[in-house]
């Protein structure tokens, strides 16, 4: 149970991180992407939601990568001060951290979505008009 609500913390806390206005804009700007996503999966008759998130899951593209390079910009800084050279530090994060960083925020997005559905799919419904 500890674990469960140390888990919900943080998920709260990576919330934070999320903008709203970015997700209807990361759906726009994939909008070619995104129709033919639905295309192929219209005989799974699956609610847009769940289209949503499969298309966050499978495109594995943050909604803000202002926000994610941000992230790693700030780890490699903090790694810069420790004594590696900035070539090190990148390489340190990408074969340590880049993976799964990236996997938790694509997981962050899909619970984000679940949380704010009411007020995005009415916008996404707009957008695919």
């Amino acid at each position: 149970m500890a674990v469960d609500e140390a888990t919900k913390k943080q998920d709260e806390l990576d919330y934070s991180q999320i903008d709203e206005d970015e997700i209807a804009l990361f759906f726009q700007s994939h909008l070619l992407e995104l129709k033919k996503f639905i295309v192929e999966r219209r005989s799974m008759e699956l609610g847009l939601l769940e289209i949503l998130k499969q298309f966050v899951r499978e495109y594995k593209l943050p909604f803000s990568m202002q926000r994610y390079m941000n992230v790693q910009s700030v780890y490699i800084k903090q790694t810069l001060q420790e004594g590696l050279n900035r070539q090190e530090a990148v390489s340190h994060w990408i074969q340590e951290y880049a993976s799964k960083h990236r996997n938790r925020v694509v997981q962050l997005q899909c619970l984000y979505l679940d949380k704010i559905q009411e007020k995005l799919i009415p916008q996404i419904e707009e957008i695919l008009k």
